[in-house]
């Protein structure tokens, strides 16, 4: 009879430290629900720098040719800039 209470404290304390395991495994700081939200905030951050490579190569190029392309310069120079060659004639119209 005694050996039977001693038994089946054994297995409410084992199945007691079982439970708290799996809490812990799925709950704390390294558990699995930790894990899935690091994951989904890499991918993020995974995304936002090919982002930004594709925004950085872009204006890279676009650095290049205000350096160096002749038309790139005078597209600038005319809208931007207002800037007319010598000779030419402006014509402004109203905007509405």
């Amino acid at each position: 009879m005694m050996q039977g209470v001693i038994v089946r404290i054994a297995v409410a304390v084992f199945g007691l430290l079982t439970v708290a395991m799996m809490l812990l495994a799925v709950f704390n700081e390294k558990g699995a629900l930790q894990v899935h939200e690091r994951a989904n905030k890499l991918s993020a951050i995974e995304s936002e720098i090919i982002n930004l490579d594709a925004e950085n190569k872009k204006l890279s190029g676009e650095i290049q040719a205000l350096r160096s392309d002749p038309t790139t310069i005078e597209k600038i120079g005319r809208e931007e800039l207002k800037l007319v060659k010598p000779g030419e004639v402006v014509l402004v119209t109203p905007e509405n």
